[in-house]
């Protein structure tokens, strides 16, 4: 059984303009029975938690993301607690920029 439609927080709008932005295609809410992750970019298989200022709660974070990294599906699991537009799109910037230095093959090993 599906969750029901909700809005979504400011920041998860900001979020996935910046996302828009950056020519990634993703789905929102995205289901792997029992979570839910706010975005789920598949070419990357990464998840994206807008977490807010505050966060979510560490232990559980924590618990789900181990649970979710099981799947085939996703590798990256990215949380953001940046709200301010220039700040999530600088970060999400920087988690693409390392996440191509730890793929590209050419990189020499240190």
């Amino acid at each position: 059984m599906g969750l029901l439609p909700r809005d979504f927080t400011k920041q998860e709008n900001i979020i996935a303009e910046c996302l828009s932005d950056l020519g990634l295609r993703y789905t929102e809410q995205y289901e792997i029975y029992p979570y839910t992750a706010d975005f789920y970019i598949p070419e990357l298989r990464m998840i994206i938690e807008a977490d807010g200022t505050y966060g979510h709660f560490k232990k559980r974070d924590l618990k789900r993301d181990a649970k979710l990294q099981e799947y085939n599906d996703v590798e990256y699991i990215l949380h953001i607690k940046e709200t301010k537009r220039k700040a999530i799109k600088e970060f999400l910037c920087q988690a693409l920029s390392n996440l191509t230095m730890l793929k590209d093959p050419t990189r020499p090993e240190q």
